[in-house]
């Protein structure tokens, strides 16, 4: 048996128990016959967190000296030009690091295909992963793991960039779709936001009326959607942000306009703007070709804005 195959067996053998471990239900384990060239070794079939079937393709590389990642690359265009349905592909090696890519040219590759790809090899701790079993970390490497290991810790580790992937994989499976879900967690932010916004509501709006916990979910939930962007859909999240600094830009406009003119008030500043935004997201939906929650995107960012903005609404109150 070759050093290749030994790997994809123990593999197999030791990600059937593993995705058990991480509260997936699994439906299959499946490792590819060899000689096939369909760009993996291993399939592993199973239910998200979500009840949505995933089918993470995994290549074996059990090499002891250099391992480029041109012959990685290969397997992926064999992945990607195949009949199968990837959620992830996940390339292992457990002895020796994945050369001849730096981050940048490789992020590059990742974004050119229809499933999110990920290294695991020595620099990210592999062999922690296989320890978790001592007979398959003594069979694979030769010798015993002595270091201590916490193990729920590396599940919980290993769970999370399974997550990571699948997360990748709905952003490219939604393209240019921007979808701003209800969120059940607040953003990273400062406390005193908060309160500069319902400062400048008080200009136009009751503290009694409730729209006023409306605004404040519609700019929560779009911060926590920029957060998400952050790792999966960088390049939207600054085409975003680049947006939100023309607004930015454009509330300038209208601020001049507010301090110089006794007869514009709070209530014309507010909707002003709002006419503005919604003319100018119209055409930044347009040339971006995307769809979706334009008006949970609109209303979150002129929140944000209101919670940033240095202007005292209340300078003419009505």
């Amino acid at each position: 048996m070759s050093k290749g195959d030994n790997l994809e067996i123990l593999a197999e053998n030791h990600f059937k128990w593993l995705f058990e471990e991480m509260d997936f239900q699994l439906i299959g384990v499946r490792r590819q016959n060899s000689g096939a060239q369909f760009g993996f070794d291993i399939k592993v079939q199973f239910f998200d967190d979500d009840d949505n079937v995933r089918n993470f393709y995994f290549e074996c590389k059990d090499y002891s000296s250099d391992l480029h990642f041109n012959s990685i690359l290969r397997k992926i265009f064999e992945l990607d030009s195949s009949a199968y349905s990837p959620d992830a592909f996940i390339a292992i090696s457990p002895k020796v690091q994945i050369s001849n890519i730096n981050d940048n040219t490789l992020e590059n590759i990742k974004n050119k295909f229809r499933f999110p790809i990920s290294l695991w090899d020595t620099t990210n701790n592999i062999k922690e992963l296989f320890a978790l079993n001592n007979k398959i970390f003594y069979e694979l490497y030769g010798y015993n793991y002595s270091d201590l290991i916490d193990s729920n810790k590396v599940i919980r580790r290993t769970k999370s960039l399974i997550n990571s992937l699948i997360t990748q994989k709905k952003a490219r499976d939604l393209g240019n779709r921007i979808k701003i879900l209800d969120s059940n967690r607040d953003p990273n932010e400062k406390e005193i936001l908060r309160t500069t916004l319902d400062l400048k509501l008080n200009a136009v709006l009751p503290e009694e009326n409730k729209v006023r916990l409306r605004y404040h979910k519609y700019r929560c939930d779009y911060k926590v959607y920029l957060e998400e962007l952050e790792d999966n859909n960088n390049e939207l999240r600054s085409e975003i942000l680049d947006w939100q600094e023309n607004l930015r830009i454009k509330a300038d406009r209208l601020t001049d306009k507010f301090n110089t003119c006794n007869e514009y008030n709070s209530r014309k500043f507010f909707y002003d703007f709002f006419d503005e935004a919604k003319e100018d997201l119209d055409i930044f939906f347009k040339n971006g070709n995307y769809t979706g929650d334009i008006e949970k995107l609109l209303h979150g960012i002129i929140f944000e804005l209101a919670a940033e903005c240095p202007l005292d609404w209340r300078k003419n109150e009505f």
